[in-house]
């Protein structure tokens, strides 16, 4: 009977010993050390300045209650401060110690992301988000000359995220598909260059995209449904070091809605300089922060 006591006794105070040296761990957890590291990886990997609430050690994992993506200097495009907010951002134990798997969840601006990633093959990496409501982003929010809502959803893959991770390139390849619906788009600004003219928001019940991820961005699929229809092609070859002076070539065909076109009124006779037809039928060419005026295409 003695063993079964000492039986007995293990097995009370081995869980409570665990619970304790946790505990300990735990309060002495150096979190603000760790989320000043992870910011200055992040940055140093990707040139994306990040600022992250200290990071907490929990039963199911790391939490870290905010990350905020600011605006990096070369984005001279987009508004100061924060762009992108994530809250509740959870490291799951359990994944990594049964399948070397590194998942990550996360909640965004009224919406879900999820991480998945295998540590073993160090191969590719999939997301998505769900969800997010785009008038909670700071980054769309904060735009001078348009307002923005719409619910998004995001699945991705990156093919090469251990490469950028080791330092051997910063370009991300991979796909991002998804969709956007229920947009609302509205002109701000459009009163000072024509004040009798009153846009309303342009609704457009969904996009759904595809685009192909590397030092050239493909735009493989963007279609819109709603008070504009159509759809819109091309490439971009960004530029790292200043974005602004990325290059586009866009190929945009759009066919406006009679309940658009009713509210245009005299931009109409601005817009057929652009048409075939009744079709929107366009080029766009240039650097972003040099633009020059789309150009009809060639009808046929």
């Amino acid at each position: 009977m003695k063993w079964l006591k000492r039986l007995l006794i293990l097995v009370l105070v081995i869980p409570i010993l665990a619970v304790l040296v946790f505990w300990g761990v735990k309060s002495n957890f150096p979190g603000g050390s760790v989320a000043g590291a992870l910011e200055n990886q992040i940055r140093t990997r990707s040139g994306i300045p990040v600022q992250l609430s200290p990071v907490e050690l929990h039963w199911r994992g790391f939490l870290i209650q905010e990350m905020a993506v600011m605006r990096s200097p070369a984005w001279k495009m987009l508004p100061r401060g924060d762009l992108i907010v994530m809250e509740a951002i959870e490291v799951l134990f359990w994944p990594l110690l049964v399948s070397q798997r590194l998942q990550v969840d996360a909640e965004s601006h009224g919406g879900k992301f999820h991480l998945d990633a295998d540590l073993l093959a160090q191969n590719e990496i999939r997301w998505n988000v769900k969800g997010i409501q785009l008038k909670q982003v700071p980054g769309l929010a904060k735009l001078p000359f348009a307002e923005v809502d719409g619910r998004l959803k995001l699945d991705g893959i990156i093919q090469n995220f251990w490469s950028i991770v080791k330092g051997e390139t910063s370009f991300p390849e991979g796909t991002i598909s998804g969709n956007v619906r229920n947009m609302k788009l509205r002109l701000i600004g459009m009163a000072l260059l024509f004040p009798d003219l009153e846009l309303p928001p342009i609704k457009l019940s969904e996009i759904r995209f595809e685009v192909g991820l590397g030092p050239l961005v493909r735009l493989k699929r963007v279609e819109v449904e709603g008070m504009l229809s159509g759809s819109i092609r091309g490439t971009m070859q960004f530029n790292p070091k200043n974005p602004g002076a990325s290059v586009v070539d866009l190929m945009v065909q759009l066919t406006s809605s009679p309940e658009l076109n009713e509210s245009l009124g005299s931009l109409l006779i601005l817009l057929s300089n652009y048409q075939c037809g009744n079709r929107i039928d366009v080029s766009i060419k240039g650097p972003l922060n040099r633009l020059q005026p789309p150009k009809r295409r060639n009808c046929s």
